[in-house]
């Protein structure tokens, strides 16, 4: 019975583009709107470290945001209404760069304000 059961949930994680991590269950990270931070909002955690196939799921748990890549190496861009949230399964290693064009700004090559980025080990 148990065996059915993992066999079914790996079935359903599968057609779901989702990576069982060694317990079974698709692995997760949240980043969210930490608050403000010297007068500007900013990502919690600014930087994550995590395996391929793990999904990042960002949350705009206070205010409006967007995410939006930056660099060479990806492109992803989405709105945050206030209490929703977008994700992306990162499948290739690499640093990948995002920010919130509405509290962050990139010129130059750097990024100010509401910036992150995604390590992919």
């Amino acid at each position: 019975m148990a065996t059915t059961r993992r066999k079914g949930i790996a079935v359903l994680a599968v057609a779901l583009g989702l990576t069982l991590g060694t317990s079974g269950i698709a692995d997760a990270v949240t980043v969210g709107v930490r608050g403000v931070f010297n007068g500007h909002y900013v990502w919690s955690p600014t930087t994550k470290t995590i395996a391929r196939g793990t999904i990042v799921r960002w949350r705009a748990v206070n205010g409006s945001h967007t995410v939006r890549s930056w660099g060479t190496n990806w492109s992803f861009s989405r709105s945050l209404p206030s209490g929703t949230s977008v994700a992306r399964t990162f499948n290739r290693r690499g640093t990948f760069r995002y920010f919130c064009t509405i509290h962050g700004n990139v010129s130059h090559g750097a990024c100010t304000g509401m910036c992150g980025r995604i390590i992919v080990s």
